[in-house]
């Protein structure tokens, strides 16, 4: 019982660093759309590649947060309904919802992803536009490494789960506050 324990709280710490690593992008995203507002307003020079940059950098942050935002209990969910739940009635919810929604749809994610990675990088694709930005493979990378976490993430709460419905007690909610994690 206890390595299962173990077990679901690495998984769920992985997709939270990677997600609280990934928080820094808003601080590049922010640098960057005024970079690009102040050269387009006041020099009157747009970049291309600072609208790719924003994007990719939105992306980032979406995609590398996914399993943080699990492990937060920021997903959706009927918090009216699931608060009067007993633990063991939550705990079998969770199962059954990331074993059937969460885990099949990581997997074709990713089983669908790496061709979709493999021929950016092979054709060393690149923005459509001339002076976009180059290597559009390192963004679509992201693809897989977010739903990889969000794959971690989603193992860790079934283990989680699975402690809880064998007779661990439930450990406490995960702080659904970004600011009581230490971002």
């Amino acid at each position: 019982m206890s390595a299962l324990l173990a077990s679901a709280q690495i998984l769920k710490t992985i997709a939270q660093r990677v997600g609280q690593a990934a928080a820094w992008c808003v601080v590049v995203l922010v640098l960057t759309v005024v970079l690009d507002v102040v050269t387009r307003r006041f020099i009157v020079l747009g970049s291309t590649k600072l609208q790719d940059l924003e994007w990719h950098l939105h992306a980032t942050l979406f995609l590398l947060c996914l399993g943080y935002g699990y492990v937060a209990g920021e997903h959706v969910r009927i918090d009216v309904l699931s608060n009067r739940f007993s633990a063991k009635t939550a705990a079998a919810i969770e199962l059954i919802g990331a074993a059937l929604f969460i885990l099949p749809f990581c997997l074709v994610v990713l089983y669908y992803g790496w061709p979709f990675l493999a021929s950016s990088f092979r054709l060393n694709e690149g923005s459509p536009s001339l002076t976009g930005l180059p290597y559009r493979w390192i963004i679509k990378s992201t693809l897989l490494i977010g739903f990889s976490t969000l794959l971690l993430a989603a193992l860790g709460a079934i283990a989680a789960s699975l402690a809880t419905l064998l007779g661990s007690p439930p450990k406490p909610e995960a702080p659904h506050h970004p600011q009581e994690v230490g971002l």
